[in-house]
């Protein structure tokens, strides 16, 4: 989604390094955010959607030079992205040219609203400052779970309690900091199967991760439905059934 003019020059930008020379002018992305995008333990060995997107970019479109980071790490909020030693070594240090950022889900539980905007902003402001192109990613939808089962599901409860302010959040900042948008959220509350995409009660399983991959696909502008990294897994080969 484009909110603006800083944001179409930015999705000009990726369009035409995807029609460029392969080698002419090499790109590192860096997938920025929680246990989401870093996808372990819940796709239960398949891949999370930068791997995915690591294939598609890298093999099936030849970019054999561009470099894919995935510094997603697991119970990670806002408050730790901003972090300057972190950010510094996860974001600034590999000198990216992207930067999708998709974070939220433990804002939740941890901050408040307004310093989770605010943080978004911290975030847009310096992947900006940094010369990359930063791009926001609203959360998949979850389950409910109620009654709770214990003070672990508790935690699951308030999340899907609090998911449509958090979510709207994300697209507001999107908006002010004028960035590029994907609205995974609003993408599954349409579309998705919650018994097929999820790995668990809020982790996307190995379908959801692809439809993640598939979404950012087709934002830009790179989607192919006969590509094996834009097909449905086959039921039967999918480890969540």
């Amino acid at each position: 989604m484009i909110n603006g003019p800083l944001s179409k020059r930015d999705a000009d930008r990726i369009s035409a390094h995807f029609a460029g020379g392969h080698l002419d002018d090499p790109w590192t992305w860096v997938f920025y955010g929680d246990s989401i995008t870093k996808a372990a333990k819940h796709t239960y060995g398949w891949r999370g959607f930068p791997d995915i997107f690591e294939e598609r970019v890298r093999h099936e479109l030849g970019f054999g030079f561009d470099i894919v980071i995935n510094a997603g790490n697991s119970g990670q909020s806002s408050e730790h992205l901003v972090d300057p030693v972190q950010y510094d070594r996860l974001v600034r240090h590999p000198r990216p040219q992207a930067v999708l950022i998709m974070i939220g889900m433990n804002d939740m539980v941890k901050n408040t609203a307004e310093k989770f905007h605010a943080n978004l902003h911290t975030l847009a402001d310096r992947v900006r400052a940094d010369g990359a192109i930063p791009v926001l990613q609203t959360s998949n939808t979850i389950k409910q779970i109620f009654p709770p089962q214990d003070e672990y599901h508790t935690g699951y409860i308030v999340r899907h309690k609090l998911m449509p302010q958090f979510m709207e959040i994300v697209r507001q900042a999107a908006r002010e900091k004028d960035v590029i948008l994907i609205d995974h959220h609003a993408y599954w509350q349409e579309h998705a199967v919650l018994d097929e995409w999820l790995g668990e009660t809020i982790h996307p399983g190995a379908l959801g991760h692809l439809e993640i991959a598939k979404e950012i696909f087709r934002t830009f502008g790179i989607y192919d439905p006969e590509s094996n990294c834009c097909k449905v897994v086959p039921k039967s080969k999918n480890l969540l059934n």
